[in-house]
């Protein structure tokens, strides 16, 4: 027996999606354009409703349906469900507003409807669009609606046997899908280390045309960095690999460096960093360079 959960078919048709616009925009590829538009759209509109599947299964089905189709609407069976209609896009935004609220603004919404237009042109009409204005709609698709999916469905419970896929290879996948998506947003301008917080190797550390990191997120948890920058003196002397690639983190009381070799980068997480209690420099591993150049 095979069997494909909602899960695996929104993560497939994202990566699908993202292969195609990658395509796309190495080989200026028309059809691959058309693919990516339809199965990051598809990804999308299955990932969203996943999510609203974790506040109750009939969330996703047209009410008037479920009044036609069920014995008890609110407590019907599979097999009453599959005769169902599931709700339009429209009907999704307003569910996402009203569970998801935090998540899903009027403008996350905004982006999701304008891709439902694109989506919709192609399969009933046409459609005439620049290749630059749809990479750039795709782009904010996956920012403004796919990632803020993924965050939600991250907290959910996933295991093989009932869903078909753990959490911990969602997490994975969503790892490649956001090294796809950066290569098309930025190139090579990022690199990948061990988040110090919850140490998986989901640290995502964004140069983004600078030749330091500007900023950085984990795809696991909600660890971040932002803001980073030379001039503010945020950066300072790492101990282990002495680059001046070492920042620190008030919320944790540490320090993070964000050199790709450095051991503290790769498998360390946090440095011991502390804000001196003599002068206004920091004290990194016991010692303050302000306080004692020499040491």
């Amino acid at each position: 027996m095979i069997k494909f959960t909602l899960i695996e078919n929104s993560l497939d048709s994202i990566e699908q999606g993202l292969t195609f616009l990658s395509k796309a925009e190495q080989d200026n590829d028309r059809s691959a354009y058309k693919h990516s538009l339809l199965c990051l759209f598809q990804g999308a509109e299955l990932i969203l409703k996943e999510i609203l599947v974790l506040i109750d299964p009939i969330t996703i089905f047209d009410k008037n349906s479920l009044f036609k189709h069920c014995a008890s609407p609110l407590s019907p069976t599979m097999e009453e469900l599959y005769k169902c209609k599931s709700i339009d896009i429209r009907s999704i935004g307003q569910e996402l507003k009203k569970h998801y609220g935090e998540s899903f603004t009027n403008s996350n919404i905004k982006v999701l409807d304008k891709l439902a237009t694109e989506r919709n042109k192609i399969q009933h009409f046409a459609i005439e669009i620049s290749p630059e204005d749809l990479t750039k709609k795709l782009i904010e698709l996956y920012i403004k609606v796919i990632k803020p999916a993924f965050k939600i469905a991250q907290s959910g419970e996933y295991n093989e046997e009932q869903n078909g896929i753990s959490l911990s290879s969602i997490n994975e996948r969503i790892t490649e899908f956001e090294k796809v998506f950066l290569n098309v947003k930025i190139g090579d301008e990022f690199y990948i280390g061990m988040c110090p917080s919850c140490s998986e190797h989901h640290h995502f550390i964004i140069y983004e045309g600078e030749s330091y990191p500007i900023h950085t997120y984990c795809i696991s948890c909600d660890y971040q960095l932002n803001d980073l920058n030379l001039s503010d003196g945020a950066y300072h002397i790492c101990p282990d690999c002495s680059a001046p690639s070492l920042v620190y983190d008030e919320k944790h009381k540490a320090g993070v460096c964000l050199w790709r070799k450095c051991y503290y980068c790769q498998e360390g997480g946090f440095v011991k960093m502390e804000l001196c209690k003599t002068c206004t420099g920091y004290a990194i591993e016991g010692n303050c360079d302000d306080c004692n150049p020499d040491e």
